[in-house]
């Protein structure tokens, strides 16, 4: 069976995602700038919340488009961290 995440159509709609994340992300600095250039002092918290909203649009549009699905590809973990069986925290 193959599986979802193998797909062409799954890995371009990933990697269009990605990019309309990144589009998103470019709108919401470009707003941030121009809030930036009017009145910096009169809105401060707005600002802010722009400037959270960028980096997150530009670190998970950028994950999106450049490793597409292989953001869910399992990963070996180092036997230093791995837990023992029994070991419940």
């Amino acid at each position: 069976m193959k599986h979802r995440s193998n797909s062409l159509s799954f890995n371009i709609g990933l990697r269009a995602g990605g990019m309309a994340v990144l589009a998103l992300g470019w709108w919401v600095a470009a707003r941030l700038h121009q809030i930036a250039l009017a009145a910096p002092r009169d809105h401060a918290s707005l600002m802010l919340l722009l400037a959270a909203i960028v980096f997150l649009c530009g670190s998970i549009g950028s994950a999106l488009l450049f490793v597409g699905p292989g953001l869910w590809e399992p990963v070996e973990v180092s036997e230093r961290w791995r837990r023992l069986p029994g070991d419940d925290v």
